[in-house]
Order: structure tokens, then C-alpha cells, then sequence
């Protein structure tokens, strides 16, 4: 099926902070949001009021980038202005966001982030009821009420119960929601997952990388909660280093800390949290597939791995897929982004998939992927059947994997490139069998994506170099 978004990427609406996501977009991003959460069809109903159910409740929650404040402060004022209802979890990873929506039974969530991107970039997340990411029609049906919207902007004033220049204000015959803070909202989401884990973290010294995010505050808390020994580091909650030479998506961070705090197990969150990376006492990197496997083998044998399969994505190594075959486990691959393998995890009755970057989603725990979650749950299988905390990367070998990325001008008009289509054959043909060559744009940057992966490192190196010279090539190229 064709995607028709124009605003969403995969994984929600982002750009740079008041340069894209000015004022007056946001708010349309915000009163087609809450409409579309409320229950209201935007495609055929996108004018019409929704003041008359003022019981809906959406939950508004932010990482620490210093724009996220003013973002979320006109997201609340246009969700106000419709009629609903807000509750504000201020800074909050996504998916314990998420995860409160379930635990509250509220009507969906609004998230300001942009995830692993830097300090310059923001984004805007939403989740349904259940907590659930929506599905490409939802968006569309959004996008189709952001983009259809009069070009009458509303004006701002006060913020509804606070001293605000964000808020919009009241139009005749409309009644406002309500706002209030969610003050135990980090209590609350502990609460659930200290009844759902059975887990003495005593005697286990843990590093963990925060990122200069939305775990800063609660991780430390959760992990504390365990018992575990606790080494916190870029846990700096200005925002303003937000991923920055750490956390998820620079794991060398960890790797070192780990080994220099002489701790058991390192643990890196990137921004929102919604992403781990995990790594031993030597520093040695154990990714999303290693987390996965090591837990979907353990899940398996106690006879809870639902179908005795698990869905990851296109990134995954191939060593993760001979190992799950050995073990009579059956892998679902898709596209990569989570709120695909859970698209695919719900198709197949699977409870357990993720990505390489560290996406986890165990949906018996969580509706959504949640890295503090996923570093217990792994936790949780070494302490249980006493591993030693050294043989976990052998227990999922893995192929040599290159990846590169390529800032290009038109991602489109790169890939549809007849002289790229044809490298890409001749690659792939080489390759035949030994490895495998994936070619795919970033779905929130102006990057396009080489991986290869092989029996042997020089032939998935001279692979993606090949396919990086002929993608400099077009891109020089006149459009």
C-alpha cells in the first residue's frame, strides 16, 4: 500500500524547532490531534466543534530539548481550546507516556520529541487508546485535517489556568477543558512495573547513560527501585547536550564508561528512552538483535514466547535468524521502524520484536517499545538462570555489518536512480548468499542508508563503498 503522509515520518511529525514547527503549525498539529484522539473522524469532520465531550483526556508529555516546553505549552492550549482535557506529565520518556495512557484508560497522548535526533531538532508523537502508535491511515487522517484546516490561525493569550503566552483563546459557545499536572506520574508508571518484575538487582553494579534526556530522572529512579548499584552519566536535564556524543546512538559512551566504573552492565537510553543499547563488563556492545534473541530463546524455553516467533525488521543481522532457526523460533522480518514490527507483531500473535537499534517491544509488558522496560526484562533472564554477564554476546553470533549513511539533496530521486538500481543488482549478485545489501532513505533525515552484511568484513566493506560511490555520483548530478 502506497504511503500517503505528507507530515509524519516514522515516527511522528519532526523538523527543526521554530523554523518548521512554528507556532501557528503547531497549533494545527495540535486541534487535529486532539480531535482525531477524541474519537472525531478528521477526514469528514475536520470543522466541526468537539467541545460537546469534555471527558476526554490527553495526556501532553516532553524530553528535556529546550524547545519542548514551548511546544507542549501550544499543544495544550489547542487541545484546551477543543474542549478536552489536559494532563501534563512534563518531562517524560515516550513510552512510559504511553504506558500511562493503558494504565489510566485515557483517551491517547501527545509527546514532544525528537527521539535520538539532536538538540536542534523536535518532534511531535502521538499515541491512541491502549497507548498504541497509530497506523499509517490514522496520520493521514491528521495530516488530512492539518492540511485542510481555514487559513484563520487562532490567537494566542493565556494558557488556561496559567500564566502562558501559548494558549488560544476561547470561541464563542465553546467550553474548555481542563488542565492539571500529573504530579505522580514517574510513581504511578514505577508502581506498575515494580508489581510486574520479581527482580533483586542487589550486588549488580550498573553504568547507565541517560543521554541528556527524558530517563534522566527516571531511570536513576527505577533502577534504585531494584537495588541495583547505580553509576549515572549525562543525565543533564537543560537539554541542550540531548544525545550529544551519547546515549543509544553513540555507544562507545557506555562501552567506556562501563569498563572505567568497573560495573557489571552497561545501559545507554537515547532521548526519549524508547531505544537501549546494553554492553558487558569489557565494553563488548550487545544491540536489539542480541537483547532480542538472548530474551526470545529464554521466553521460548518457559513456553511464553507466543507462536514461538518474534518479528524484527530488514536491519537485523543474519546471524540473529540462524540462531532463532536452531532454536525453532520463527522470525517475521518488515520495515524498519518500530510502529511497523508492532504492526506485524499483532498480524503474527507475536509478543516479542524489535529492531537492531534497540527498539524492544515485549507487548505483554508494554503497548509500545520502552527501553527501561526492555533493560529489566534482560536483566531479568540473567538473573533468573545465573548467567554470567560475559557469555551474553556469545550466545547470539553475529555477521560483520557495515553502515553508513550518505546526506544527499532528493532522497527520492536518488533512489529511484536507474544507475543506482543497477549497483545495486550487480552488488547483490556478488554478494549471492554469502550477505545481503540494503539501500533505504532515514525516515526523519535527508540520509539515505547502506548496509551490508557478510561472512566476512572486507566483502560487506567493499560493498557499501561501492554503492556510496555511485550514490556521491548522483548526487553531484544536475536534478
Amino acid at each position: 500500500m502506497k504511503d500517503l503522509r505528507k507530515l509524519f515520518g516514522t515516527d511522528g511529525i519532526r523538523g527543526k524547532a521554530e523554523t518548521d514547527l512554528t507556532p501557528e503549525f503547531i497549533l494545527r498539529v495540535g486541534q487535529a490531534g486532539a480531535k482525531f484522539l477524541s474519537g472525531e473522524n478528521c477526514v469528514e469532520n475536520y470543522l466541526k466543534s468537539s467541545a460537546k465531550n469534555a471527558k476526554v483526556k490527553i495526556l501532553i508529555g516532553r524530553d528535556t530539548r529546550p524547545s519542548g516546553k514551548k511546544i507542549s505549552e501550544v499543544l495544550v492550549s489547542a487541545i484546551l481550546e477543543n474542549g478536552f482535557d489536559v494532563l501534563d506529565g512534563r518531562i517524560i520518556t515516550t513510552p512510559a507516556a504511553a504506558l500511562l495512557v493503558k494504565i489510566l484508560g485515557l483517551d491517547g497522548a501527545i509527546v514532544v520529541s525528537a527521539s535520538h535526533n539532536p538538540v536542534e531538532d523536535n518532534g511531535i508523537k502521538f499515541f491512541g487508546r491502549g497507548g498504541k502508535k497509530l497506523t499509517d491511515s490514522q496520520e493521514h487522517s491528521i495530516e488530512y485535517c492539518i492540511l485542510n484546516e481555514p487559513d484563520q490561525v487562532p490567537e494566542r493569550g493565556e494558557v488556561h489556568g496559567r500564566n502562558k503566552e501559548t494558549d488560544v483563546h476561547d470561541q464563542a459557545g465553546k467550553t474548555r477543558g481542563n488542565y492539571s499536572v500529573l504530579e505522580d506520574a514517574y510513581e504511578i508508571y514505577i508502581n506498575y512495573i515494580r508489581d510486574f518484575f520479581n527482580l533483586d538487582l542487589s550486588g549488580i553494579r550498573i553504568a547507565i547513560d541517560c543521554a541528556n534526556g527524558a530517563a534522566s530522572i527516571l531511570a536513576p529512579m527505577v533502577f534504585k527501585q531494584f537495588k541495583a548499584d547505580i553509576e549515572v552519566f549525562n543525565s543533564d536535564i537543560s537539554g541542550l547536550l540531548i544525545n550529544k556524543d551519547c546515549g543509544a546512538t553513540h555507544p562507545e559512551f557506555i562501552s567506556r564508561a562501563t569498563v572505567e566504573s568497573r560495573s557489571d552492565l552497561g545501559i545507554a537510553f537515547d532521548g526519549d528512552a524508547d531505544r537501549v543499547i546494553i554492553c558487558d563488563r569489557r565494553g563488548r556492545i550487545i544491540d536489539g538483535d542480541i537483547i532480542i534473541g538472548f530474551c526470545a530463546i529464554d521466553m521460548a524455553e518457559k513456553k511464553t514466547l507466543a507462536n514461538n516467533s518474534i518479528v524484527t525488521t530488514v536491519m537485523a543481522n543474519m546471524g540473529l535468524e540462524k540462531v532463532m532457526k536452531e532454536n525453532g523460533i520463527t522470525v517475521h522480518r518488515t520495515q524498519v521502524g518500530d510502529r511497523y514490527v508492532l504492526e506485524k507483531m499483532a498480524e503474527t500473535g507475536s509478543v516479542l520484536g524489535g529492531e537492531q537499534s534497540g527498539h524492544i517491544i515485549f507487548t505483554n509488558i508494554s503497548p509500545t517499545g520502552d527501553g527501561i522496560l526492555s533493560a529489566l526484562e534482560f536483566l531479568n533472564v540473567i538473573v533468573s538462570n545465573n548467567y554470567n554477564f560475559s557469555e551474553i554476546t556469545e550466545i547470539i553470533p553475529k555477521y560483520p555489518q557495515i553502515l553508513k549513511n550518505i546526506r544527499v539533496a532528493d532522497k527520492k530521486r536518488v533512489l529511484e536512480s536507474e544507475m543506482l538500481i543497477e549497483a545495486v543488482k550487480k552488488v547483490t549478485n556478488r554478494l549471492n548468499g554469502a550477505g545481503r545489501l540494503l539501500v533505504r532513505p532515514s525516515g526523519t533525515e535527508p540520509l539515505i542508508r547502506v548496509m551490508a552484511e557478510a561472512e566476512s568484513e572486507k566483502l560487506a566493506a567493499g560493498a557499501v563503498e561501492e554503492i556510496l560511490s555511485v550514490i556521491k555520483e548522483i548526487n553531484l548530478e544536475q536534478p
